[in-house]
């Protein structure tokens, strides 16, 4: 296999979070995974972003973000047809079930609270997306 078709093979996952440090972790963990990942520093900078991405698999999503936080994201990615029916993973800080359920409303598939590991990580886009190695869940 030439490596565009490599490239093209690769699963999609943009992350959307202000911290670099939590950026960068998810990056790591994700492309270690042979996975393409594509960073946003807030809610703006990740709609801009996904309206240039013609293949996108997975999005990954900080509540408390500025300029647009990630409920705003998740409500304005989900009204455009673009991406439609791409999971939405919450990765937040947020411990509470109102943030949980709001994340329901808004159109999130599933919700991760930080702290978290790379395995943690792993397993919840492995229910979304097929990683390298395991078959998709």
């Amino acid at each position: 296999m030439n490596k565009a078709k490599a490239d093209q093979d690769k699963q999609v996952v943009l992350v959307a979070d202000d911290s670099s440090t939590v950026r960068k972790f998810v990056s790591f963990a994700l492309s270690s995974q042979n996975m393409e990942v594509i960073t946003a520093v807030d809610g703006m900078d990740a709609l801009e972003k996904v309206s240039q991405i013609p293949k996108l698999d997975l999005v990954i999503v900080d509540l408390n973000m500025p300029n647009m936080d990630g409920f705003e994201f998740i409500e304005n990615f989900r009204q455009s047809d673009m991406h439609r029916g791409v999971p939405i993973v919450i990765l937040s800080s947020d411990r509470g079930e109102e943030s949980k359920k709001r994340g329901e409303e808004v159109g999130a598939d599933a919700y991760i609270e930080k702290p978290f590991d790379a395995k943690k990580i792993r397993y919840q886009v492995s229910k979304f997306v097929a990683m390298e190695g395991e078959a998709k869940c």
